[in-house]
């Protein structure tokens, strides 16, 4: 199983990747919803990406927009990892094709939890 890390903040993809990979998950990361975008490109082998909604260049609403637009990645699961906990945010956010949200600050427990309601995890 692989996880794509969208965040604009080096020090959170850092402690994403040492959760998941805890978890025994691969992942790769990526600065921006752009850079995500470009890593995605015509691949397959992410099974979800955790996306934070605050970047430069392509916010992660606009990215996950974008990826549900290609029905190449109808199967990768997309999760907001935010601080954006405003019940509009979380309405836009599944309303543009996002699987989950967790809010920030993570813990490896609650992404956990999260990770075997979207059947990532067994």
């Amino acid at each position: 199983m692989k996880i794509l890390i969208i965040d604009d903040s080096k020090t959170m993809r850092t402690f994403l990747r040492y959760m998941v990979r805890e978890l025994n998950f691969e992942s790769e990361e990526a600065e921006d919803g752009a850079v995500a975008l470009a890593t995605l490109g015509g691949r397959q082998d992410f099974d979800l990406a955790l996306v934070d909604w605050d970047m430069p260049r392509m916010n992660g609403l606009e990215f996950v927009r974008a990826v549900r637009a290609n029905p190449f990645h109808d199967n990768l699961k997309l999760m907001m990892v935010t601080t954006q906990n405003s019940m509009d945010h979380v309405a836009a956010a599944l309303q543009a094709g996002a699987s989950d949200f967790l809010m920030k600050p993570v813990t490896k427990e609650a992404l956990e939890e999260k990770l075997l309601v979207l059947g990532v995890m067994d």
